[in-house]
């Protein structure tokens, strides 16, 4: 199995170096047989998916953390990797992005995470209903107003919605009176936005 060179990773803190390694090269091993994702290259993976989702820790509240819409996984597994105290659910509706999340899990040891494939939102078929979260994150999913309309029914009071979103989304996001956090990543990267809501806006 090819892993990625460590040198990679020199921007990430030591002990998450191994098990970021592992998960780089099992999600571009499954990506050759299922698209799992449109990161190619180790490099693309360590800043669209690892250092994309490390911006997110600061901004963490409480214990518990749902990722909507988490595709192959991300933000949640990154976090849960950074954070092994926080409990991550990761909401995915697809099957096979659910059972690459779930081999990835067992992978690496992951006690912390469970993978849920299902819906978000608060209609009768929505997934996890009744359960709330400290922190509710939600990547690249619809709108600016979508991705808040399926975070709010899983806060929990003093809880925070995270959503990171790029560069273009800036303007709309202050002029709807929102927090906005913003970041560079690195080369292939670029100038992102991570809007902060308590999901009363």
């Amino acid at each position: 199995m090819n892993t990625v060179p460590p040198a990679l990773f020199t921007t990430l803190t030591p002990d998450l170096i191994p098990p970021l390694e592992l998960l780089s090269a099992e999600l571009l091993r499954w990506n050759r047989r299922i698209n799992l994702t449109g990161y190619r290259s180790p490099e693309e993976v360590r800043v669209g998916l690892f250092l994309d989702a490390l911006a997110l820790l600061p901004h963490i509240v409480g214990d518990s953390l749902l990722d909507i819409g988490s595709g192959a996984g991300f933000p949640g597994l990154v976090l849960a990797l950074a954070r092994p105290e926080l409990a991550v659910t990761l909401l995915e509706p697809r099957a096979k992005r659910v059972s690459f999340q779930k081999h990835a899990i067992r992978s690496l040891g992951l006690g912390n995470v469970r993978a849920v494939q299902g819906r978000a939102g608060d209609g009768p078929d929505a997934a996890l209903p009744g359960e709330v979260f400290s922190t509710v994150t939600v990547k690249a999913v619809g709108s600016l107003a979508d991705s808040l309309a399926l975070a709010r029914p899983y806060l929990a009071p003093g809880g925070r919605i995270l959503l990171p979103r790029g560069w273009g989304d800036r303007a709309a996001a202050l002029a709807a009176g929102h927090v906005v956090v913003d970041y560079q990543l690195p080369p292939p990267g670029g100038r992102r936005i991570i809007v902060l809501s308590d999901g009363r806006a």
